[in-house]
């Protein structure tokens, strides 16, 4: 349960003014007395402790800097608003290197979005904005970009929305997981475990219809946990590009994968790479709870190399007893609706969507930016630690 605003501005104490006082270099912008800043390492504390006052949350300031300085810290930035020595709002940008019709460019992604209730609607968002997307252009960065609810606010500040475009989908692999920790749960009143019961129970039975009827893959493939050359993915997407060749993806690179799947600190991953001979033909990551299981990225070449996977991936998350798999991803653009086709074929469903924003802020061809089929984006664009 989230905090209520009293309350949470009762917890968070005025940070010392040596703090932010401390900082006679970092370029400031202020009306009266607030003032929009770039936050530094030794702040990390205290804005980790505004957001989990506010979401009720236990962030540590460890994943804060795993986070924005994990890599490409110099690239990475962190806008953070004072008024009379209180945090009052926190944006964050995270580098993330994409490749754009295959062309390597550095965008940012936005995260950590957060400005409390007295101060919205008001000139002080305009000002943050404009410090940010500032700090951005000095930076490099090509495009500004991220999940979110939010639609007429980004509307109005120039982003591109992209409604609805992000999809989540979900399936139940074991009913008694589920059951088990759903009649645990305090969470819940007596009459919503019922309602939520009755509802995996329909899909797990959707499911187990729809397995009776699947086809089962080949299994002339080989499955390692490292790719067997750190080019694989870049040729993997490269043959992709072939069919979609305006595609957006992240640049999954060594050092990504380093600091987003090896390195994270907040969740553990399995990857999973499948070859013929030495081709890639698919991979995937997969976070797997104590319940609920990730698929955080999916994709591949042939549909055979893909069933032949996600057949593994399930067979691994039933003996590590996950009761539910969740994927997510861009169901407009068409490698990934390929995706979605499998997994719809393998009793996922629909359960939520969000949007994908995006604005343009110096890269010169705006139009592949603004296409929504052209992002090939899933859950390794929101893993981590969020707020």
């Amino acid at each position: 349960m989230r905090m209520s605003t009293n309350d949470a501005e009762e917890a968070i104490k005025p940070i010392k003014n040596s703090l932010f006082n401390s900082q006679p270099e970092q370029e400031e912008n202020g009306i009266g007395g607030l003032r929009i800043f770039e936050a530094t390492d030794e702040m990390a504390d205290q804005l980790v402790l505004f957001h989990n006052t506010y979401f009720s949350d236990d962030r540590k300031p460890e994943h804060w800097m795993w986070e924005y300085r994990g890599c490409h810290p110099h690239s990475s930035f962190f806008t953070v608003v004072v008024d009379e020595e209180r945090v009052v709002g926190t944006l964050g940008a995270i580098p993330i290197y994409l490749r754009v019709s295959g062309e390597k460019i550095l965008s940012n992604k936005l995260e950590n979005a957060l400005l409390v209730p007295e101060y919205r609607g008001k000139e002080i968002a305009t000002d943050v904005r404009l410090f940010y997307e500032c700090k951005a252009r000095e930076k490099g960065s090509q495009c500004l970009w991220a999940y979110t609810p939010v639609s007429k606010s980004a509307i109005r500040e120039g982003y591109t929305v992209f409604k609805g475009a992000i999809c989540g989908v979900v399936a139940v692999i074991n009913l008694q997981v589920v059951a088990s920790d759903m009649l645990k749960s305090t969470k819940y009143s007596f009459k919503q475990k019922v309602s939520r019961l009755a509802s995996h129970f329909l899909l797990w039975v959707y499911r187990s219809i729809l397995r009776a009827t699947l086809v089962l893959p080949k299994s002339d493939y080989d499955i390692v946990s490292e790719p067997l050359s750190e080019t694989d993915l870049d040729d993997f997407y490269r043959k992709l590009r072939t069919a979609y060749p305006d595609m957006i993806h992240i640049d999954l690179n060594a050092q990504y994968l380093k600091w987003r799947i090896h390195d994270n600190p907040i969740l553990q991953y399995r990857s999973y790479f499948v070859y013929d001979g030495k081709d890639l033909k698919a991979y995937a990551f997969v976070h797997a709870g104590s319940v609920r299981a990730y698929i955080t990225d999916f994709n591949f070449e042939h549909i055979d190399a893909g069933k032949f996977l996600l057949s593994r991936i399930i067979s691994d998350l039933k003996e590590q007893e996950a009761g539910v798999i969740v994927f997510a991803g861009n169901w407009e653009n068409p490698s990934v609706k390929r995706v979605f086709r499998l997994l719809r074929r393998w009793g996922f469903v629909h359960f939520n969507k969000t949007n994908l924003i995006v604005k343009n802020l110096q890269f010169r061809n705006g139009m592949t930016l603004s296409n929504a089929e052209n992002w090939c984006m899933t859950g390794i664009g929101t893993e981590g630690y969020t707020l």
